[in-house]
């Protein structure tokens, strides 16, 4: 039937079309396969999928309480639709390859792609497309001998068309800690290989409070709250910025905190990703009462465009929000942000007495939502960002399974 319409037209018609479709119709012949697994095609299919489908918030939990033996309760990723404001439309999972057991958790998503990773030095990567049931296990990164932390980013460079992995390392030893630059590897999709960065970060650790959360893109750079100490070993004076990365040309950048926040003492200034336009970041302050605080940067890279555009306040277990005249009882600790919707609603996750719940904070309209989502049994979230099905085959990795 395709020798019947012009090559533009069935072009048109198959852009329309699902992902999950379109991987059936591969089959049909090989002209068919060709055109469907062109990188052209994938990235046009993608991009109307942007502007005329809607997007899924992934959310990963795990409901401990509903299984027999809480230790190996399974971890869930709920996709739900996000032109919702309850997030109740068309719930539905997203199934990973198997044998990924509770440490695993996704840490970036990009064009349809999902990275995973376990451990607080992320020694094992998985890069997979559910939608095309394919994934590739990266070879491992560089293990150190000294105690460290990690963190990955993972990212698309647009200009060599490839998917990128960045590992960040900061070394917790007595000789080097909070006191030399970050170890920096980059992985390549399209090579398959580790190498260093020879584009180093300043001196700085990453703060790792919320490193679950999706990590902040603006304009295709990625984002991480930082720090750095000001004076010795014992002085305890810290100078907190945002460190980015850009996945084109593998640079390194800082972007200013205004000056309130750049010499708080606490580790507690990162940035909220998901679906935000603006560089968002969040503060929680030390001491009781405690702060809980949400700036915006107005205009990238001004650093007399951020603004604080919304505060909790932690008192004892009364969570209370002066702006929208409400407390949340129960709450024994200040809530975690864990991505920035479509909408511009703050995704929160509050734990009241041991129940992990969701709620949607939409600072313009001045709601503060409880999702009715967790709840008694769903103890724990890992992640929460945007996912769409795409046509990223894998085919060029190394290594690459179907499953």
């Amino acid at each position: 039937m395709s020798d019947h319409f012009p090559q533009e037209i069935l072009i048109s018609i198959l852009q329309r079309l699902s992902p999950k479709s379109l991987v059936k119709f591969t089959s049909v012949s090989k002209s068919w396969y060709s055109l469907i697994t062109h990188p052209s095609f994938i990235f046009n299919h993608f991009h109307y999928s942007l502007t005329n489908n809607p997007s899924f918030l992934l959310i990963q939990f795990c409901n401990e309480l509903s299984h027999p033996n809480p230790s190996l309760a399974p971890v869930l990723y709920s996709l739900r639709r996000d032109n919702h404001p309850f997030l109740l439309d068309s719930a539905s999972t997203l199934f990973l390859p198997s044998g990924f057991n509770r440490e695993f958790s996704v840490m970036g998503i990009c064009n349809g792609v999902i990275c995973i990773t376990s451990g607080s030095q992320c020694l094992t990567l998985i890069i997979c497309n559910p939608c095309v049931r394919r994934y590739v296990t990266l070879p491992k990164p560089r293990d150190y001998c000294s105690l460290y932390n990690a963190s990955v980013g993972f990212g698309f460079d647009s200009k060599n068309n490839d998917y990128k992995v960045v590992r960040i390392c900061s070394m917790l030893d007595d000789d080097r800690f909070e006191l030399c630059a970050p170890e920096v590897e980059v992985y390549s999709l399209a090579t398959g290989f580790w190498r260093n960065s020879s584009n180093l970060p300043p001196v700085c650790s990453l703060c790792y409070v919320g490193s679950y959360a999706p990590h902040g893109f603006i304009n295709g750079v990625i984002h991480w709250g930082a720090k750095r100490r000001t004076g010795s070993y014992n002085d305890n004076g810290w100078y907190h910025f945002v460190l980015s990365f850009d996945f084109e040309n593998e640079m390194f950048g800082e972007v200013l905190l205004p000056q309130s926040l750049a010499t708080v003492s606490s580790d507690s200034v990162t940035v909220i990703g998901g679906g935000g336009k603006c560089l968002t970041v969040y503060h929680v302050s030390a001491g009781s009462p405690c702060s809980c605080n949400i700036w915006m940067m107005k205009e990238y890279g001004v650093v007399e465009s951020w603004n604080k555009v919304f505060s909790f306040d932690l008192r004892g277990f009364n969570l209370e929000a002066p702006s929208l005249g409400i407390t949340v009882t129960g709450v024994t600790a200040p809530p975690a942000t864990l991505c920035i919707r479509n909408s511009g609603e703050v995704l929160l996750l509050m734990d009241e007495a041991g129940r992990g719940c969701l709620y949607s904070l939409d600072i313009e309209g001045k709601r503060f939502i409880d999702l009715q989502i967790g709840g008694e049994g769903y103890t724990w979230y890992l992640y929460s960002g945007y996912y769409r099905e795409s046509l990223v085959f894998l085919n060029k990795a190394n290594g690459m399974v179907a499953y």
